[in-house]
């Protein structure tokens, strides 16, 4: 998972420590129900909700008001599925036979325009808007309605997860040469590094966070608080 800080409000990193350290810990409570397909949707869901909430109370605090964070969370369910949940513009993208996909939606006006197709990638990231967004972890001002989703996973299917500083600072095609070369486990962790370098080169104007997940559904992997997947 991710978890970026919102920037403009009070200890966006106090709300996504809480993310990071809340979420897999309420998980690895309920693993049985993420072995089962049919409720790991809805417990994505729950440990969501349950971080927002914490965060709510504790932004009561007036050195703590207003704190938010982006999510985007994914897990592997039921042997061969994946279950993500996403709150914000941190985004979770599916690399699969060469072709990139961005599986989470973009929480933002000037996201919902680029997934209408009204926009290119290009407009978007010079939008004046581009930095809005209206779901997070903690929203002081929006009713909280995470977006979850789940999708069948095969052998050598990549997962990136990743903050918007880098995808603000890399195009999506850039993206999916370096996904194309990870072909062993131990192509991941290089490859991480060279794309928070990337886009540290190209932007550098916001925290850049990266995890990379190759998938081996040979045998069926364990859940791992805080490791949203490996191999």
């Amino acid at each position: 998972m991710v978890s970026d800080g919102v920037g403009g409000a009070n200890a966006g990193e106090v709300a996504s420590q809480m993310a990071i350290t809340g979420i897999p810990k309420f998980l690895a409570t309920r693993q049985d129900a993420l072995a089962d397909a049919a409720t790991a949707q809805a417990t994505v869901r729950e440990a969501l909700l349950s971080a927002h909430g914490a965060i709510k109370v504790l932004s009561a605090q007036p050195s703590l008001n207003g704190m938010c964070t982006t999510v985007s969370v994914l897990c592997l369910a039921g042997g061969k599925l994946a279950c993500w949940g996403q709150a914000g513009d941190s985004r979770i993208y599916f690399f699969r036979a060469g072709e990139l996909t961005q599986i989470t939606p973009d929480h933002s006006p000037v996201g919902r325009m680029r997934q209408n197709g009204w926009i290119t990638e290009a407009e978007a990231r010079c939008h004046p808007q581009r930095n809005q967004i209206d779901q997070s972890l903690g929203d002081p001002h929006n009713p909280f309605m995470p977006d979850l989703g789940v999708l069948e996973i095969q052998p050598a299917d990549v997962f990136l997860i990743c903050s918007d500083g880098l995808s603000d600072g890399l195009w999506e095609k850039d993206i999916a040469q370096a996904l194309k070369r990870i072909r062993h486990p131990a192509d991941v962790k290089p490859i991480t590094q060279e794309l928070v370098e990337a886009a540290k080169n190209a932007s550098g104007r916001d925290n850049i966070t990266a995890v990379l997940v190759l998938v081996d559904v040979s045998q069926p992997p364990p859940f791992l608080p805080g490791n949203p997947g490996s191999s």
